[in-house]
C-alpha cells in the first residue's frame, strides 16, 4: 500500500501532524503500537492533571470548613477516583480515534521500523511493508534509568506508574524534583501519603526561575513534603517490610528513610530503539535525540521528526506545534518553520507554577540590563476570594525599553495566566503595553497588570 505520509507514533506530535496532513489533502497512515494519544494522553499529562485536580480539591477541604460550607474530610474512595480518571482518558482517546476516521486517516496497530527510503515495516498481528513519499518519526520518549535503582513494579516504579496504584501508599520516596516528580509528590501528599523528595541539583524544578523555585520549595515543605536538595539516593535496601533508602547530601550527611513506594522521575530518553535500519542512518546527538532543521527535516531526505525524539524541552505542546509545522512543510508550504519566540512550561503542584521566556539568571548571563516587577497574591483581591493567598507574579523586562523578557507565576491559575506572557513575548510587548491594558476585575490576571506596573514602581495595590 502506498501513502503520501506514514506517521510513526500517535502521541501529541504524531496525531496532530496526521490530522493537519489530512486537512491538507494527504493520504496518511499512522502506526501506533499502543493507544492513540501516546504517553501524554494515556499515562502522562491528562491522567496526571485529572489526579492533580482531585488533589487540589482534597487540599481545599480545610478552607471549605473555615468558610462554613459544612464539608468534612472523609475517607477517600480511591478506586472511584481512578475510575473517573480512566473515563476522562478513554473519552479523549475515542475523540482522537473519531477525528482519524472523520479525516480518512488510517490507523495500523504495531511497531514501525524504517527499512529504507520511503519504506516502513510494521510488526503487529502480522508483518507488513508500506510505502510512502515521506515519513514522520513521532515515537516520543521513555523514562531514563537510574544506576543501581531498578524498577520492579512492586515497590519501585517509574513516576507515571503512580497514576495506576490500587491504593494510596502510606509513604513514598520520589527521586527527582522536576515537574513530574513534584506533581506526584504534591498529589499524593494531598491524598495523605508521607512524601520525601530527593533532588541532586540545588533547587526544585531545575531550570525554573530561582526565586519561583525557592518559594515553591517553601510551600511544599509547609504542606508536609520533606525535600532533600543537593542530595542523592545511594542505595535501596529491600531487606525490610518497606524499602530502606540511604540519602546522601553533597556535604556527606547520611539520612535513612523507610518507604512503602519509590518513584523514579529523573528524566527521559528518546524512544528510537531499532527504529530504522543501519543503512538509513538518521543523525542523532550524543544523547540519542534526532537532529532536525527548523523545518523538522532529519539528515535523511523524506524523513522528518517531531516531539520528544528531537530533544528537550520534552513538552507535549512543543510536540504538537512541531507536528503541525512538519505537516505544512510536507504539504509544500515554503514559509513553514518551527521558530517559536518562547516556550511555556507549567508545573501542576499545589499551587501550580508556570514560566515563559528568560529567567532572571538567564537574562543576567546574557548580559542584559534588566528591571523586575513583582506582585504578591496576598494583595490580589480575587486570590483572597478564592482563599489562595500563596504565590506571586514576577516579570522581567529589559531596562530602558521595557521589553518583556520573561514572566513567571507561582499561584492558583498560573497555568492559565502564563498565556498572557507567552503572547506578550510573541508580539514583542513591553511592560507598558501590559500594564496599561485594562484587565478585568476581580481576576487573577490583575496580578500580571500590577507586576508589569511594578517594574516602573507604579503598581496600585502594593507599596512600590
Amino acid at each position: 500500500m502506498k501513502y503520501d505520509v506514514v506517521v510513526i507514533g500517535a502521541g501529541p506530535g504524531g496525531y496532530p501532524a496526521a490530522i493537519r496532513l489530512a486537512q491538507l489533502g494527504k493520504k496518511v497512515l499512522v502506526v501506533e503500537k499502543q493507544s492513540v494519544g501516546g504517553v501524554c494522553l494515556n499515562w502522562g499529562c491528562i491522567p496526571t492533571k485529572a489526579m492533580c485536580h482531585a488533589a487540589e480539591i482534597r487540599a481545599s477541604l480545610g478552607f471549605f470548613q473555615r468558610i462554613g460550607l459544612g464539608v468534612t474530610p472523609s475517607a477517600m474512595e480511591f478506586g472511584k477516583l481512578q475510575a473517573w480518571k480512566d473515563s476522562v482518558v478513554n473519552k479523549l482517546v475515542k475523540g482522537v480515534e473519531f477525528l482519524f476516521k472523520s479525516q480518512g486517516i488510517e490507523l495500523l496497530r504495531g511497531v514501525g521500523r524504517i527499512t529504507g527510503p520511503g519504506r516502513v515495516q510494521v510488526k503487529g498481528e502480522a508483518v507488513q511493508e508500506v510505502e510512502a513519499d515521506a515519513v514522520i518519526i513521532a515515537t516520543g520518549s521513555t523514562p531514563a534509568p537510574l544506576p543501581n535503582v531498578e524498577p520492579d513494579d512492586r515497590k519501585v516504579f517509574y513516576a507515571e506508574r503512580a497514576l495506576f496504584f490500587d491504593k494510596i501508599p502510606q509513604s513514598m520516596l520520589v527521586i527527582g524534583a522536576g515537574a513530574s516528580g513534584l506533581e506526584m509528590a504534591a498529589m499524593y501528599n494531598a491524598f495523605g501519603t508521607k512524601v520525601t523528595v530527593v533532588e541532586i541539583m540545588d533547587q526544585a524544578v531545575p531550570g525554573m526561575d530561582t526565586e519561583i523555585a525557592e518559594s515553591m520549595a517553601k510551600l511544599l515543605s509547609k504542606q508536609g513534603i520533606e525535600l532533600h536538595l543537593s542530595s542523592k539516593v545511594v542505595s535501596l535496601d529491600h531487606g525490610y517490610t518497606n524499602l530502606r533508602a540511604k540519602i546522601e547530601s553533597n556535604s556527606g550527611e547520611i539520612t535513612d528513610k523507610d518507604m512503602e513506594k519509590v518513584l523514579l522521575a529523573v528524566g527521559r530518553r528518546p524512544l528510537t530503539d531499532d527504529l530504522w535500519a543501519e543503512s538509513v542512518g538518521v543523525d542523532t546527538d550524543a544523547k540519542g535525540f534526532i537532529k532536525v532543521s527548523p523545518r523538522l527535516e532529519t539528515s535523511v531526505q523524506g524523513i522528518y521528526a517531531v516531539g520528544d525524539v528531537t530533544g528537550p524541552p520534552l513538552l507535549a505542546h512543543r510536540a504538537t506545534r512541531q507536528g503541525v509545522v512538519a505537516a505544512e512543510v510536507m504539504a509544500g508550504d515554503e514559509a513553514a518553520a518551527y521558530d517559536p519566540a518562547a516556550m511555556p512550561a507549567c508545573v501542576f503542584t499545589i499551587p501550580p507554577a508556570a514560566s515563559v521566556g528568560l529567567t532572571e539568571a538567564e537574562a543576567t548571563k546574557q548580559g542584559l540590563e534588566i528591571e523586575i516587577g513583582r506582585f504578591p497574591y496576598s494583595a490580589l483581591g480575587r486570590a483572597a476570594t478564592l482563599g489562595e493567598r500563596d504565590g506571586f507574579v514576577k516579570i522581567i523586562a529589559e531596562k530602558g525599553t521595557g521589553r518583556l523578557l520573561g514572566m513567571h507565576v507561582l499561584g492558583v491559575g498560573a497555568d492559565v495566566m502564563i498565556g498572557e506572557g507567552l503572547l506578550g513575548l510573541e508580539m514583542v510587548a513591553t511592560v507598558e503595553d501590559i500594564g496599561s491594558t485594562v484587565h478585568p476585575h476581580p481576576t487573577l490576571l490583575e496580578g500580571i497588570m500590577e507586576a508589569a506596573e511594578n517594574v516602573k514602581k507604579r503598581a496600585i495595590h502594593i507599596k512600590n
